[in-house]
C-alpha cells in the first residue's frame, strides 16, 4: 500500500497529545460519570416492587428446595426429625400447586402479590441458574395473556468468580434469549419515564474486573463500566440500583452516585435518628439521584449455616449429618410489627418514588410476604395500608375495623427444649429483644374503640393505632368494641408457650381480614394454619 502524506492542522496539537496523555494515564475512559441521565426520573407513579426469588416456586415436577420444603416442617415423622424439623416456614401453596403447571403457579404468584400492594418483581438473577429463564418468560406470558398489570426486571446478583468478559457474556446470552422471546418492548418491563430499563443489584460489584493499578478512578467507576458493557450487549440502556447492604460513609456512597442513578438499602434495619437511610436519603437529594425506600419485615433464617458462617446445608440430610452442636440460625430483631411500620414511615416522609419489599418469596430468610402459615396476611395488611398513605388515596379498609395481631411464639430469652439450634444476631441489635416480648395489636378503626386482647383493654384512636399488651400462653383473643358493641373478634389459630420445642424466631401474625384476604385468591385455594402451641385448633 502506498504511504500517503498525513494532514495535521497545527492548531489541534495540543488537544491531540491532551487526548494522547489522558488516554494513557486512564482518565479519558471516564466517560460515565456524572452523566444527565443519572439525574432523571425514575418513575412516573409511585410502584411497590418486591424482591423476587425466582426459582421458589412450587409446580409439578419442582417442589420448593429442602431449606422451605414444608415436608421438613414438622418436627417428627420425617428425615429432618433429629433437628426438630429443618424449616420453620411452610408455604400455603404448596399441596395447591403440587400438580400445577409453570404458567398457573406464576399466575398465582402475581394474582397473590398483587393482593398483597406489589407492582411488580425484581427477579433474583444468578450466574448458572439457566433454568430460571423459563420461569422468568413465563411470567410475562402469563401476565400478557391474562392482562395482568405487572412489571418485571432483574437483580443481577452476587456475580462471583471468572472474569468480567465471561460474566458479562452469560448474562448478555440469557438476557437476550428473554428478550428476543417476551420482546424488548413488552409493556411488563419496568422502565424509567426515558425508556431506560430499571436493573436492580443485590451485591453486585462483583460483575466488574477492578485492576490492581485502578488509574486513580474508584470501584464504582468499573463496576459502572461493567454493567454498561453488559447493557450494550443487551441492547439497552440501563438505569441501575446499587445496593447498600451494610453501613457505608458518604465518601464510599457519593463514589457511586458519581456513576448511577440510583440506590436502594438491603435489609437494614430501623434505628431512629441513627438509621442509615437519612444520610443516603440526604446524599441522594443533593446529588439529585433517586433513593428508593425498602420496607422488610422479618429476619429469621429458617435455614441452618455452619456455625459461625453464612455457609448454608443446602439438603436436609447435610444438615441432619452436622447436627445441631454445628449449626446456627440468623436473625435481625424487628420489634414484631415496628420496623416494618417505621420503615414505611420513613419512605413516606422522604416521598420515594419506588418501595422496595424484601421479599415477595424468600421463605428461607423469613421476609417473606407470600401466603405461609406464620407471617399470614398481617403486614400485607399493613403494607396496603401504607401504600395508600404513600400514593395518597384512600385507604382499602376505610369502609370497616380491622385488627391484626403480632406476637413471637415464646419470650426472647426463653430457652428451647430439646432442639435449641442457636439464633444469633448477625447485625447491631438497633431494636432491643425485650421489645418483642408482647403481644402488639395494630387497628384500623371507623371511629375510636376499645381493642381487647385476652381480656385486658386499651383504648385506640378512629384511624391508625398500636397497642401492646402482656405476653400470655396460648391463642390469643383479640376484639374490637364500641359502645358496648363487639364490631370484631377472631382467635388465633396459633399461641404462644412457654415450653417451646424448638428455636424459632419467627414474627407470626393473623387478623380479622384472614377469611376476605384468602377469599378466592385462586381457584382451589384454602388456607393453612400454624397450631403448633394450640392443640386444641380445628379449621373452619
Amino acid at each position: 500500500m502506498p504511504f500517503k502524506a498525513l494532514r495535521v492542522n497545527i492548531s489541534l496539537l495540543p488537544g491531540i497529545f491532551l487526548l494522547l496523555l489522558n488516554c494513557s494515564t486512564g482518565f479519558a475512559q471516564d466517560s460515565l460519570k456524572n452523566l444527565p441521565e443519572y439525574s432523571l426520573p425514575l418513575t412516573s407513579k409511585k410502584l411497590v416492587i418486591a424482591h423476587c426469588m425466582t426459582n421458589i416456586i412450587r409446580f409439578k415436577g419442582h417442589p420448593f428446595e429442602d431449606v422451605c420444603n414444608p415436608d421438613y416442617y414438622p418436627p417428627t415423622g420425617n428425615i429432618s426429625a433429629p433437628i426438630g424439623g429443618m424449616n420453620q416456614v411452610k408455604p400455603m401453596e404448596d399441596s395447591l400447586l403440587a400438580n400445577a403447571t409453570l404458567d398457573e403457579t406464576v399466575e398465582f404468584e402475581m394474582r397473590a402479590a398483587i393482593r398483597s400492594g406489589i407492582d411488580g418483581f425484581q427477579f433474583y438473577y444468578v450466574l448458572g441458574a439457566t433454568d430460571w429463564d423459563n420461569i422468568i418468560k413465563a411470567y410475562f406470558r402469563v401476565a400478557d395473556q391474562k392482562h395482568i398489570n405487572f412489571k418485571f426486571t432483574f437483580c443481577i446478583s452476587h456475580p462471583k468468580g471468572r472474569t468480567e468478559a465471561i460474566k458479562v457474556a452469560e448474562f448478555a446470552r440469557r438476557i437476550n434469549g428473554i428478550m428476543d422471546e417476551v420482546g424488548h418492548n413488552n409493556s411488563h418491563w419496568l422502565r424509567t419515564p426515558d425508556g431506560r430499563l430499571i436493573v436492580y443489584q443485590w451485591l453486585g460489584e462483583p460483575l466488574a474486573d477492578i485492576p490492581q493499578d485502578k488509574k486513580g478512578l474508584p470501584d464504582a467507576y468499573y463496576v459502572a463500566r461493567a454493567y454498561k458493557h453488559l447493557a450494550d450487549a443487551v441492547h439497552e440502556k440501563f438505569a441501575c440500583l446499587f445496593t447498600i447492604n451494610e453501613e457505608i460513609d458518604r465518601k464510599k456512597l457519593n463514589e457511586f452516585l458519581d456513576y448511577f442513578p440510583a440506590t436502594w438499602i438491603w435489609t437494614l434495619p430501623y434505628g431512629g435518628k441513627d438509621y442509615l437511610g437519612y444520610m443516603v436519603a440526604d446524599e441522594c437529594r443533593k446529588r439529585h439521584r433517586t433513593f428508593t425506600g425498602s420496607v422488610f419485615n422479618d429476619f429469621y433464617t429458617s435455614k441452618t449455616q455452619h456455625k459461625g458462617t453464612w455457609d448454608m446445608f443446602r439438603s436436609v440430610n447435610e444438615a441432619v449429618a452436622a447436627g445441631i452442636d454445628k449449626m446456627d440460625r440468623k436473625y435481625i430483631t424487628c420489634g414484631l410489627s415496628y420496623n416494618f411500620r417505621k420503615l414505611w414511615e420513613f419512605n413516606i416522609a422522604n416521598n420515594v418514588p419506588i418501595t422496595n419489599v424484601i421479599t415477595w418469596n424468600d421463605y428461607p430468610e423469613g421476609h417473606h410476604l407470600a401466603p405461609e402459615i406464620n407471617h399470614n396476611e398481617g403486614f400485607s395488611i399493613l403494607l396496603n395500608y401504607y401504600k395508600s398513605k404513600w400514593q395518597g388515596v384512600p385507604s382499602p379498609y376505610a369502609d370497616r375495623d380491622v385488627a391484626v395481631v403480632f406476637f413471637k411464639k415464646y419470650k426472647h430469652d426463653v430457652k428451647p427444649s430439646p432442639y435449641n439450634i442457636p439464633v444469633v444476631p448477625f447485625q447491631k441489635e438497633v431494636i432491643p429483644p425485650s421489645w418483642e416480648d408482647s403481644i402488639e395489636v395494630v387497628s384500623l378503626l371507623k371511629s375510636p374503640a376499645q381493642v381487647v386482647v385476652n381480656g385486658h383493654k386499651a383504648n385506640a384512636v378512629a384511624g391508625f393505632s398500636v397497642n401492646k399488651f402482656q405476653m400470655q400462653n396460648g391463642p390469643v383473643d383479640v376484639s374490637v368494641s364500641r359502645n358496648n358493641s363487639t364490631t370484631l373478634h377472631f382467635k388465633t389459630p396459633e399461641g404462644i408457650t412457654g415450653k417451646p420445642y424448638r428455636a424459632d424466631r419467627i414474627t407470626y401474625t393473623f387478623s380479622s381480614e384472614f377469611d376476605n384476604f384468602y377469599n378466592n385468591l385462586y381457584p382451589g385455594f384454602k388456607p393453612q394454619y400454624s397450631h403448633e402451641y394450640n392443640p386444641q385448633f380445628t379449621a373452619k
